[in-house]
């Protein structure tokens, strides 16, 4: 059930994810076929990563392995069908219809590969030093836009800049890094304890890391701002990337995570 239950959640973050991918390529006022090719392979990559990982590996046929793609797809669907609602039917040429029919063909591929592949069986100390390495990378991210982004945000008088409210957004940015390494840290001390619900609690915590790293990422955008924003652009991407990994490795942990813990 828990399979299913992140396989839906995984694929609700597909939007964010094609945009990611979508940005570098973008043209104001323009749609160029570029921005929908990258897009829509960000999105077709990741979702195969994430069913790879999620896709149930007892037997190489796809129909052991349908629950977890049918709850990744619906949540694709739903999204899709959001952005739909909010943007209009040209939508579906633009951004939906190419994030629908390659996230579809990643989660494919992404079964397929589940069945020939095996994950290697690890320990619970494995398990332990991954969550630890995770939350002292969270610390070091709450560290780094405390130390190096709020001072240039703060900085920042360019006409459209508002320092103050960027800055409170960071500080909330740091606390939420901290509150997040020390669960992740407890979690890790108390594994072992006969819980059957880190695994969901671990998956949760990746769930708002990546929230946070999507968030971050989009500092890049202060590259067009003046020379001092520059730094919080430059740290803003590196946190992001930092924040993105933690997701990840919090993600497989989850999933690596005996069933008895």
């Amino acid at each position: 059930m828990r399979r299913v239950l992140f396989s839906f959640v995984l694929g609700l973050l597909s939007p964010f994810v094609g945009i990611l991918g979508a940005s570098p390529f973008e043209v104001p006022g323009q749609n160029p076929i570029r921005e929908r090719v990258a897009g829509g392979l960000a999105v077709a990559l990741y979702l195969a990563l994430c069913q790879f990982l999620v896709a149930p590996r007892e037997s190489r046929r796809l129909g052991a392995k349908w629950p977890t793609m049918v709850a990744m797809a619906a949540s694709l669907l739903a999204m899709c069908l959001l952005i739909v609602a909010s943007e209009g039917g040209k939508a579906w040429v633009f951004s939906a219809g190419p994030m629908l029919i390659s996230g579809c063909l990643g989660i494919v591929v992404g079964a397929v590969v589940a069945g020939w592949v095996k994950l290697p069986a690890v320990s619970l100390e494995f398990c332990r030093r991954s969550l630890l390495t995770g939350a002292a990378v969270l610390v070091v991210v709450a560290l780094v836009v405390a130390a190096g982004v709020i001072p240039s945000v703060k900085a920042d008088r360019s006409p459209q800049a508002a320092p103050d409210r960027a800055a409170r957004l960071f500080w909330g940015i740091v606390v939420l890094d901290v509150v997040l390494a020390a669960c992740v840290a407890f979690i890790a001390v108390r594994t072992g304890h006969g819980r059957r619900t880190w695994p969901v609690a671990v998956g949760s915590l990746a769930f708002l890391g990546f929230i946070v790293a999507c968030f971050l990422a989009t500092t890049a955008a202060f590259l067009t701002h003046d020379p001092p924003m520059w730094t919080a652009a430059i740290l803003g991407v590196f946190c992001s990337a930092a924040e993105f990994i933690v997701a990840g490795l919090l993600s497989v942990t989850a999933l690596l995570l005996p069933k008895r813990t």
